[in-house]
């Protein structure tokens, strides 16, 4: 595991917060926070930037250009990514971790995975053989795609944002 604080230069991060954390970008509902896991009080809010897989088939939201703007693909040392997605969890009265999960478990050609925090607060990533990252913003966490890790909302902003990307 790598974690690298102030990831994108400050100029860059502060373009993807003020779009990405603006009144105007587009959240989608989700009721579940993962798919095999049907708990009534789990929801999230999502963007897919880029995904591989139906319905998106390789075809990028216009926000995927943004992100293709700065330097964080070749930072990461990425052409081709299989997925890139961001989520927006809402502050909760106690620390709720969404469930030990791998982002993408269906292809072993998925590699690496990378959580990218967008705004500081009190959530964080926890690691199921141990280790935890707190939400810190422009700040990167690179791991083995096949580590299971889980988020936790936070409980002193009103959401907890990251993104997501997926590689071999």
């Amino acid at each position: 595991m790598k974690i690298i604080d102030n990831f994108l230069p400050n100029y860059q991060f502060k373009q993807i917060e003020s779009i990405f954390l603006g009144d105007m970008f587009p959240w989608y509902w989700n009721d579940k926070i993962l798919a095999e896991k049907d708990n009534p009080k789990d929801y999230q809010l999502t963007h897919v930037f880029f995904d591989v897989r139906p319905p998106w088939n390789g075809k990028g939201s216009k926000y995927y250009e943004v992100l293709k703007d700065t330097s964080c693909f070749s930072l990461l040392g990425v052409n081709r990514f299989s997925r890139i997605k961001a989520n927006l969890n809402p502050r909760t009265i106690l620390h709720n971790g969404g469930g030990w999960h791998l982002d993408y478990e269906f292809d072993p050609n998925i590699k690496n995975t990378a959580v990218y925090y967008l705004n500081t607060c009190n959530g964080y990533t926890k690691f199921k053989k141990g280790g935890k990252v707190k939400s810190v913003a422009n700040r990167m966490v690179i791991f083995d795609s096949q580590l299971y890790h889980q988020g936790y909302t936070c409980t002193d902003q009103k959401r907890r944002v990251v993104m997501n990307f997926n590689w071999g």
